[in-house]
């Protein structure tokens, strides 16, 4: 059950036994548009909170539970700075963010414990 934001806890939606364990600022590839916000990683979940002045501003929940593959790519090509997760479903999420490597461990530990 979801509760109403919490504004000292960057505003994310989250339930109350959820704890924010990392927030990094981020970039949320939405089609053509790099969705600039932050990035939590909670103890069941990875939220994308975009920031205000975004055209797309809703928010993003990925489960652990739901993720099968978190790989680097490279943003253009060429820039090694992004990180790409794959749901059960299909449905991939391409964030351009850095200490990705860090981030990947972080997430890796989370899924296999879900």
């Amino acid at each position: 059950m979801k509760t109403k934001p919490n504004k000292e806890v960057f505003s994310l939606m989250m339930t109350e036994s959820e704890v924010v364990i990392l927030r990094k600022p981020a970039n949320l590839f939405r089609g053509i548009e790099a969705v600039g916000g932050w990035m939590s990683l909670t103890n069941n979940e990875i939220i994308f909170n975009p920031h205000k002045l975004n055209i797309q501003k809703q928010q993003l929940e990925i489960l652990f539970s739901e993720i099968v593959e978190v790989t680097k790519r490279n943003t253009f090509y060429v820039i090694p700075n992004g990180i790409m997760i794959k749901e059960k479903s299909g449905q991939e999420y391409k964030f351009v963010i850095w200490g990705r490597s860090h981030l990947i461990k972080i997430i890796n530990g989370k899924v296999k414990n879900k």
